[in-house]
This record gives C-alpha cells, sequence and structure tokens, in this order.
C-alpha cells in the first residue's frame, strides 16, 4: 500500500517537475496562482475608483450647496432656518445625479457659517469578491461668507408700490371715478406691499400724480413744475381717463410749496404718497372710529460695509389740524404730522435704535425751515463697518387721529465700499 502510493506521488512530481521545464507550463502555474490575486486587485482598484469619483462628486455637490447659503440676499432670505432649507433643496436635486444613495444629511446655519454634514451610500460591482454588499462614508463640509455686494448706486429699498405681488397696475381701494378709474386712496398692510412687518391699519397710498384725484379730494401742496410728462407706453389708468392735465393746472399750484434750500428740485419721483396716520375708513365698533390710526411699516434689509444714502421728500399737509380730543380747536401741525424713520441692527445682537430723520413741520417748530409746510427734501448719508442685517422702520408720530404728514421718493441707496470716490 505504501509503495504504491510512494510510487504514485513520484510519478506526479515527476510530471510537475517536467512542468515546471517547460515554459509554458511555468507560465500556466503562475497563472493559475496570480490570478485570484490580480482579480481581487482589479476589483479592489476599480471600486477604489469609484470610490474616489463618488468622494469628489458629493464634496462638490456640498459646496455648491454651501455656497447657496451665502448667496440670496438677506433682505430677500433674513431667517437662517429659510436659508437652511434652501441649501437642503439645492444639495437634494443635485445629487441624485451621482446615483448616490443619501443615508443622512444635516445642515447648521449659524449666522454667516454654514456646516453640513452628510452620509452616502452606494452597492459594490464586486461585492461577493470583496465580502461587502455596500459601501458607505461620511463628508463634512464648512463654507462661511457673506452675500454679493450690491452694486454701486443700487437703490436697496424704495417706496415704489405700484404693482401688485402679481405685477399688475394696483388699482387703489377708494375715489374709483369715470376719471379715476385706477382710484385714489387706500390703506393697505405691510403683506400688501410686500414689507416685512408694520402695525396698526397700514399705510394710505394716495395718488398724487393724478390731477383729477388731487382736484376730487382737495390735496393742497402739488407745487408747480413738478409734474412730468407721461410716456404713453407708462401711462396708468388714471392717467389715461383724466381729462385735466397738469399743465392747465399751473395757476393753482405753487412753487413756494417747495423747500428749494436743499438744492434738489426734482420732480416728485413717485406716482404715490404715502400717509402712516392712515384713515380707518368705516365707522366700527359702538359707533365710533378706532383712534390708533398711526402706523409703521418696516424692512429687513442687509448693508455691506461701505457708503450708504437715505432720502425722503416730506410734507407736514396743513398749519392746523382739528384737536382729536376736542374738534372744536385747532392744534398746530408738529403736535400730529410726524413721520419718523430709524434704523437698529439685527444680526448677530440686537442693537439700540438709530434715528435718521424726525420729521415735522408746524408754526410750533423751532428751526424757521421746519416752521413753513411745504414739500422738504431730506438726505442722510452714513457708513456702515460691519455686515449685518438691519430693521429699516418708517413711523408716525404725534397725534393718532387719522391726518398726518405725507412722504414719497423713499430710498435707501447703496453708495459704494471704502475708498470710492465717488461716494
Amino acid at each position: 500500500m505504501t509503495s504504491r502510493w510512494i510510487k504514485k506521488a513520484a510519478r506526479e512530481r515527476g510530471a510537475f517537475f517536467s512542468l515546471l521545464k517547460d515554459r509554458k507550463g511555468v507560465f500556466a502555474i503562475m497563472t493559475a496562482l496570480l490570478l485570484p490575486l490580480f482579480v481581487l486587485l482589479l476589483g479592489v482598484l476599480f471600486e477604489g475608483g469609484r470610490a474616489l469619483v463618488y468622494y469628489n462628486q458629493s464634496k462638490r455637490v456640498m459646496a455648491l450647496a454651501c455656497e447657496r447659503s451665502t448667496k440670496p440676499t438677506r433682505t430677500d432670505t433674513p431667517e437662517d432656518e429659510d436659508r437652511r432649507e434652501a441649501v437642503l433643496t439645492t444639495f437634494d436635486s443635485m445629487i441624485q445625479s451621482t446615483k448616490q444613495k443619501v443615508i443622512t444629511r444635516d445642515v447648521v446655519i449659524d449666522w454667516l457659517r454654514t456646516d453640513m454634514k452628510a452620509e452616502f451610500g452606494y452597492n459594490l460591482l464586486f461585492a461577493k469578491m470583496l465580502s461587502l454588499d455596500e459601501f458607505k462614508y461620511r463628508l463634512n463640509y464648512t463654507c462661511q461668507g457673506i452675500p454679493p455686494y450690491p452694486y454701486d448706486g443700487e437703490v436697496l429699498v424704495n417706496n415704489d408700490f405700484e404693482k401688485t405681488s402679481l405685477d399688475k397696475e394696483r388699482v387703489l381701494k377708494n375715489g374709483v371715478t369715470a376719471r379715476t378709474p385706477g382710484g385714489c386712496w387706500g390703506v393697505y398692510r405691510y403683506t400688501e406691499i410686500r414689507w416685512d412687518g408694520g402695525t396698526d391699519p397700514g399705510i394710505e397710498l394716495q395718488d398724487w400724480s393724478s390731477p383729477c384725484c388731487r382736484k376730487n379730494h382737495d390735496w393742497d401742496g402739488y407745487p408747480d413744475g413738478f409734474a412730468q410728462k407721461v410716456e404713453k407706453d407708462k401711462e396708468t389708468l388714471n392717467d389715461k381717463a383724466c381729462d385735466i392735465k397738469d399743465t392747465d393746472k399751473a395757476a393753482n399750484t405753487r412753487r413756494d410749496m417747495v423747500d428749494d434750500s436743499t438744492g434738489n428740485n426734482a420732480s416728485l419721483p413717485t406716482r404715490y404718497v404715502i400717509e402712516l396716520d392712515s384713515d380707518w375708513g368705516a365707522v366700527r365698533q359702538g359707533g365710533k372710529k378706532p383712534m390708533n390710526a398711526n402706523s409703521s411699516i418696516f424692512k429687513k434689509v442687509e448693508l455691506h460695509p461701505g457708503y450708504y444714502e437715505i432720502s425722503v421728500w416730506y410734507n407736514g399737509r396743513k398749519s392746523h389740524f382739528k384737536d382729536p380730543s376736542n374738534p372744536g380747536k385747532l392744534i398746530t401741525a408738529e403736535q400730529t404730522n410726524g413721520i419718523d424713520v430709524t434704523l437698529q441692527q439685527l444680526l448677530p445682537q440686537l442693537g439700540t435704535v438709530k434715528p435718521v430723520f424726525n420729521m415735522r413741520q408746524g408754526p410750533g417748530m423751532e428751526n424757521p425751515v421746519d416752521q413753513a409746510i411745504k414739500w422738504r427734501y431730506y438726505q442722510k448719508k452714513f457708513t456702515v463697518d460691519t455686515y449685518s442685517v438691519y430693521k429699516l422702520t418708517i413711523a408716525a408720530s404725534g397725534f393718532s387721529d387719522s391726518v398726518g404728514g405725507i412722504i414719497t421718493g423713499f430710498e435707501l441707496r447703496y453708495i459704494g465700499r471704502y475708498g470710492d470716490e465717488r461716494r
């Protein structure tokens, strides 16, 4: 038995050694020994290459989505939670092209810093060979920065409320006649004019560009020379229907209604004037009108380091008004026609409220310039050192009696960065 086994082994060993003496045999043996290692190495290299491609794709998607948090102006998207949702939406949309499975993802935005983290997974093509059905990996990405600067001279905020949210010509709620089909006045909440907040009834819009509205409602104070020729394609409903032209009204308007000392004699720049001591309209509860007519509106606006300018036209309307507590008595205008403009830093810390303009006119004012009731142009330049979000507020002040001062042509304008000679 043992002898036969030894003889068999000798024959097989002899065959093996004879195979070694043949070059083709050597190659066959080496191939048989190395093929599994070669296939394994090929699988590792292939899957490693896929992993590198997926890693780079995921990192690029996270970078683009992260930058999405810094791009939108905070004037339009002020809240971190809204910006976080925008980042996640961008990430979810872009990651689909990579054919990976997103296991988890999260975004944390803290003012100017955005932190992203995600876990990904994908199926392996050499799963059986590597004894691994799915490969998972995690990525973290951080970006920070401020939204892009506005362009020099850009108007960041104004009171151009002529269009509705649907980009249609606004038809004012009151004073609609055959000659004023676009209406003459109406009270609007801040949501209707696309501002961020406000108090009490809302702002009152009055169409002073229409001679028919001015005549129908006895609006005094539209100075001679303020009317501009309206281009045909920009005519409003009131422009087309009104048979009174400003050139015909020149004798009834007065250039002395403008304070020329400001050096700005331009026409009233917007169609509407705004009153913030607004009319509540119809009599309400108990047969009496509510007396909290003083309103305010505010808008959150981002300001970059640089130079800015706030400007507005203001008119106190009349020298005297009826005393709201005693209608038989008159009070001087400055007690009821005030309009205040303020700025307050909101982020990252809440700052103090800083007055920009405290506008009043009336016989009781100390400054002789403010004693005359006329259109006056207010302008103030200021600097911002640090990027932040501010609350810009326009509010009525004085007696809350549904009669107050009016403004138009309000603008907050970015002038330029430090060192810009055009400021």
